[in-house]
């Protein structure tokens, strides 16, 4: 039955029949398939990928028998392939793809431009195809290499798509010709999106000499990562690498997805299941934290997390020192905080805070003490201002938009939580957008991102001043697009010269964000994920 029915498996299975998915899929694992939680391969389809090619499939993506699947495929979570559909060779999808059945991805092509050879013996070419997520493609359609599939687009059964399909619209035929919009982009924006289709596929085309720009080698030779040339040897870049190249549905150049793996998992302290930054010399850890993840391995943690995520792969200890806070000392720990002039500091230990149970009850099913926080903050925001922290004369805005940002990022968009007062976080975010102190140029990605991303998450509430929003993504997003440097990034600052890693890795999100929120990413070709995944990581019922 599971063969043809893989959701079942999750709901009906007996502990036999697990088991005997369970070695099959440890027989992919061996040739490199990277397969999340909860999937079901069935073993009657033909898996023909090995090494750097072999299948990547993210939680709870299912395939059924007598599908066909080779080189290179890499979809998200919540993904099905259904029976006697084929993917070949550089597919890469986002999370919520619905493959029906005997549908054809074929992301190669052979060569037929010398008339002298026989076709057989002439090269092939290889584009790739690339989905959006939450796209549908029906049964029986065929994709051919070198498009593109919007995020929420639909391709109707039987059809042949020979063009990329922009975001939202359904299509049909042979060749395939747009039936509709689900949604569609004001029309003012489309010279812009033509920009973001022109962009994503200029950075697709740089994205491994890019990376390649900022590995270095430690002394002993192996490969590692940089925020930029000559700099020092951090955690950070490792996972900034990791979610650049995921980006694009790749493994960033050095190591096989299994060596990275392996790589980040060995950043993580065992006693405390914290990443502390570790020294070039010998990997040794810094001294060990105390038991509270007030810690400069607190962050870490977070970002460390994601990457393995990005890879199918999670944590392999859990995060102690979280696990000892009970429900009275943090709340005491949550009003000590200096929410007065340093709430962005406030905001950052409660996104690592909450990160840190997130890792503990998403991958050791701990239970965790979302509630006591959950609690308090709602009840602590302002509901005058939408904020936790305060206006001063120093930072005016700043510190309480900036902490908003990584406040709400950890502890409700993690968690898929709603707001407690999206509109008035609206209007303090907008107030702050003006401040020409922080706005007045061109601005580095922390400043931008921290308004930018909590603008999306409440705009997904309300529409509360969306136009004014849209607006100032509108009068900014060219200019961003412009600072890009080919073969190096963005630089952290726009006004600077310099690109590095964490820049690059920020403005690729900021940029998605942005598009988004004005209804034209889906010409970009990719979507961001890690620490600034579109949806809930994790959705608890105590959260």
């Amino acid at each position: 039955m599971f063969d043809y029915c893989p959701w079942e498996f999750q709901k009906a299975a007996t502990p036999e029949e697990r088991e005997v998915q369970r070695r099959h899929q440890a027989a992919l694992g061996q040739c490199g398939a990277v397969l999340g939680e909860r999937c079901y391969v069935s073993p009657e389809a033909a898996i023909m990928a090995y090494g750097e090619k072999a299948l990547h499939l993210g939680a709870d993506s299912i395939v059924a028998a007598h599908a066909y699947v080779t080189g290179g495929v890499r979809l998200g979570r919540h993904c099905s392939v259904n029976p006697f559909a084929t993917l070949r060779d550089n597919v890469h999808g986002g999370d919520d793809v619905r493959i029906g059945a005997h549908a054809c991805l074929i992301g190669m092509n052979h060569g037929f431009a010398d008339t002298e050879v026989p076709i057989r013996c002439q090269p092939n070419t290889s584009k790739g195809i690339r989905l959006g997520d939450d796209v549908w493609i029906g049964s029986h359609a065929v994709l051919l290499d070198g498009v593109t599939i919007g995020s929420h687009a639909i391709v109707g059964a039987g059809a042949v798509v020979t063009r990329d399909v922009p975001a939202y619209a359904i299509v049909a035929g042979n060749p395939a010709r747009l039936i509709r919009m689900r949604k569609r982009a004001r029309p003012e924006d489309s010279s812009l999106a033509g920009q973001l289709r022109a962009f994503g596929e200029r950075v697709k085309r740089q994205v491994i000499p890019l990376l390649e720009r900022y590995q270095e080698r430690t002394e002993s030779g192996e490969p590692c990562f940089v925020n930029r040339p000559g700099e020092r040897k951090r955690v950070r870049p490792w996972c900034d690498a990791v979610e650049v190249a995921a980006l694009f549905g790749m493994t960033p150049p050095g190591f096989s997805p299994a060596e990275f793996v392996s790589q980040l998992q060995s950043f993580q302290n065992p006693q405390t299941g914290l990443v502390p930054e570790h020294l070039e010399e010998d990997r040794a850890f810094d001294p060990p934290p105390a038991p509270h993840p007030d810690q400069e391995g607190r962050y870490n943690t977070m970002i460390v997390q994601y990457a393995l995520e990005c890879l199918g792969a999670e944590m392999r200890f859990p995060v102690s020192n979280a696990a000892q806070i009970p429900a009275g000392r943090l709340v005491a720990g949550l009003q000590s905080l200096n929410w007065q002039t340093g709430a962005w500091g406030a905001g950052d230990w409660i996104d690592c805070y909450a990160s840190c149970l997130y890792v503990n009850a998403k991958t050791f099913g701990q239970n965790v003490e979302m509630p006591a926080l959950a609690g308090w903050l709602d009840a602590a925001c302002n509901p005058e201002t939408g904020m936790w922290g305060r206006w001063s004369e120093e930072t005016h805005w700043q510190q309480p938009v900036n902490g908003f940002y990584r406040l709400t990022r950890g502890a409700y968009a993690q968690f898929g939580r709603p707001l407690p007062h999206p509109a008035r976080s609206i209007d303090t975010i907008l107030l702050h957008s003006r401040d020409t102190a922080f706005f007045g140029g061109k601005s580095n990605a922390c400043n931008v991102l921290d308004v930018v991303h909590p603008l999306w998450l409440c705009l997904r509430q309300t529409r509360h001043r969306r136009a004014e929003a849209e607006e100032w993504m509108r009068e900014r997003l060219p200019g961003v697009l412009s600072c890009w440097r080919d073969g190096r990034g963005f630089g952290f600052d726009l006004a600077q010269p310099e690109a590095d890693l964490q820049g690059t890795e920020m403005w690729l999100s900021i940029i998605y964000l942005m598009a988004d929120l004005l209804g034209i990413s889906g010409g970009l070709g990719y979507a961001p994920r890690g620490v600034h995944r579109l949806e809930p990581a994790w959705k608890m019922e105590s959260a």
